[in-house]
């Protein structure tokens, strides 16, 4: 089941609150290294949305060496690290 409206408001309000912008119906990470649509940020449940979003913060953790520029990978770690704390935080809250 998709996000409900209430989660994808607590969702961006949480991405906001970390540098997430927003550029027409998108809204950006910080570094640019990924961005979400407003109208359907992830297709599934939240609890599949911060699992597979956890999944890939490790593997970006431990796949630095394939990157040219170090910027560039702690660029996509930090959006990525700023997507999984909200999603935890939103997990945790007593309404999720």
């Amino acid at each position: 089941m998709p996000l409900s409206e209430l989660q994808k408001a607590e969702l961006f309000t949480g991405l906001e609150a970390r540098g997430w912008t927003w550029r027409d119906a998108f809204i950006y990470a910080p570094h640019g290294t990924m961005w979400l649509s407003q109208s359907l940020p992830w297709a599934g449940d939240l609890s599949e949305f911060h699992e597979r979003m956890s999944g890939r913060l490790e593997r970006n953790l431990t796949m630095g060496q394939m990157y040219d520029d170090e910027a560039d990978h702690r660029a996509l770690v930090a959006d990525t690290h700023g997507l999984v704390d909200t999603l935890t935080a939103m997990l945790s809250a007593p309404h999720a």
